[in-house]
């Protein structure tokens, strides 16, 4: 079992790494309750992994002892909603979930994204924690403390800040996800392999047979190392009010407006990759940036089945507008996560939206 505690002040997020753990969530939520051993569970899922996993997850709690309900949720990223956000507010109300209570997120980025600010609201807060089962909350979405919901305008434009008390991360969930899944998580993980200045990015490229075959060694060192770059970018910016952790946007700003843009038809993943292409690109464009990281990023989106362009086109003006409404931007400008080099990030706002143009042009087919 692999342990790490990741610090933000008042608050501290305890994450464990092992396989086989998913059947430990009861005895190592224990520790965690404000409530003690008679806390009430919300544990919320959706339907797709809930016949998968939550009778596991659910018998582990109440083998705790605590009182616990499941709530179900539709699969998709339709579920990040506010219809969604109410449904939860409800299952919290007959659970009578009070203040020493917990919500406990058993699925992918989905479920914890919107299970997370069902808990920041629910009486003003209270204690969440996170069981991921894909590869992307794995490495992104259940490190950090980000929620939120999705509205007609853009993509987590409603959302809090909202540390989980617990990450339990099993391995072996990969194990039962499509292929699909596999190389939408990759996404990510290429991305903090170009934000660390270690070999993590060599590390991809020497390990891209063992991952796609899903050692379970392989798999567990990938989910190892994502966790340890991701945390301590967030420790040291836990709500983003510097620009260190806006650098765990690079890829996410043209990422997020195809995936808005694409009515969610695109995995997450599939549009980060995109957005890593045009990121690069974009960076070389200024001057900023070697070719040859350039040409290794897209080795790697190739190798791992991810998208070099996009399946159909969306008009560069819808791109534009919807980038305008990206969180990250200030006084009118969007800023840009780029790179001057492995590990070495920069937030620019002055980069030509004619240039923006062009880059996107380039991904379609």
């Amino acid at each position: 079992m692999h342990e790490l505690q990741i610090d933000f002040g008042e608050h501290a997020t305890q994450v464990r790494i092992g396989p086989g753990s998913l059947a430990e969530v009861g005895d190592a939520l224990t520790g965690t309750m404000a409530g003690g051993p008679n806390s009430r569970v919300l544990l919320v899922t959706d339907e797709t992994v809930g016949e998968l996993y939550a009778a596991r997850v659910y018998e582990s709690v109440r083998e705790a002892g605590f009182t616990a309900a499941e709530h179900r949720i539709t699969a998709g990223e339709a579920s990040k909603s506010m219809a969604t956000l109410g449904d939860l507010y409800g299952a919290a109300a007959q659970l009578e979930l009070d203040r020493g209570g917990l919500m406990l997120a058993l699925g992918g980025g989905v479920v914890s994204d919107v299970t997370g600010l069902a808990a920041a609201t629910w009486m003003r807060g209270v204690r969440f924690a996170i069981c991921p089962t894909t590869l992307e909350a794995d490495v992104d979405a259940a490190i950090g403390g980000k929620t939120g919901i999705n509205i007609p305008s853009g993509k987590n434009l409603v959302g809090a800040f909202h540390q989980p008390a617990l990450v339990l991360i099993d391995p072996q969930c990969l194990a039962t996800l499509p292929m699909r899944d596999i190389s939408a998580g990759m996404a990510e993980s290429i991305k903090h392999g170009l934000l660390s200045a270690d070999d993590f990015l060599p590390w991809h490229e020497a390990h891209a047979e063992a991952i796609l075959a899903r050692e379970n060694e392989t798999m567990t060192e990938l989910v190892v190392r994502n966790v340890r770059v991701k945390a301590g970018v967030v420790a040291a910016d836990a709500r983003e009010q510097a620009d260190r952790r806006i650098m765990l946007n690079l890829g996410h700003t043209i990422g997020h407006a195809i995936e808005t843009c694409a009515d969610y038809e695109l995995r997450h993943g599939e549009c980060v990759a995109l957005g890593l292409l045009a990121a690069c690109r974009i960076s070389q464009a200024l001057g900023l940036l070697d070719p040859s990281v350039a040409n290794r990023t897209e080795m790697l989106v190739d190798r791992f089945n991810l998208p070099m362009k996009l399946p159909r086109a969306i008009e560069s003006e819808r791109i534009l507008t919807t980038m305008r409404l990206d969180k990250k931007a200030r006084d009118g400008h969007v800023r840009f996560v780029l790179l001057e080099g492995i590990g070495r990030p920069v937030v620019r706002d002055d980069v030509p939206e004619t240039l923006v143009g062009e880059v996107y042009e380039s991904l379609l087919e």
